[in-house]
């Protein structure tokens, strides 16, 4: 994929994680399958993401070499020429880590909450 679809599969991720879900069973069992989708998709997005973070720093190096010997630049300022050269991946690579840690944590939280409304229902059913 490339950078541009990745941002577009990030900015979707992203949507839906930051939408609201229903309380009812069938809507958080729902909500676990979307969200299983979700971290394997997103973490191969990651990946994807991380190749072309590398591919630009690889870039960049190369570039970066050519100037410290032509310009006699200093080691921190080839190194700032570097990051620089990545922010965009940088910012892509750090936000789909995001989107697939967040979904796990949705994940968890709604595994608590079932667990929850399992005792709830338990309790009322046999009252213990």
């Amino acid at each position: 994929m490339t950078h541009e679809q990745l941002t577009e599969k990030a900015t979707k991720f992203q949507s839906f994680l930051e939408g609201k879900f229903g309380n009812e069973p069938e809507e958080l069992l729902e909500r676990i399958q979307h969200l299983a989708i979700l971290v394997a998709q997103s973490g191969q997005c990651l990946a994807e993401a991380k190749q072309h973070q590398d591919a630009v720093i690889n870039g960049a190096i190369g570039e970066a070499i050519e100037k410290m010997y032509n310009e006699k630049l200093s080691a921190s300022t080839i190194n700032q020429f570097v990051r620089t050269a990545a922010k965009d991946q940088n910012y892509l690579v750090n936000w789909l880590d995001r989107i697939n840690a967040t979904a796990t944590h949705q994940l968890d939280a709604i595994r608590t909450i079932i667990s929850y409304r399992k005792s709830e229902f338990n309790a009322l059913n046999y009252g213990t």
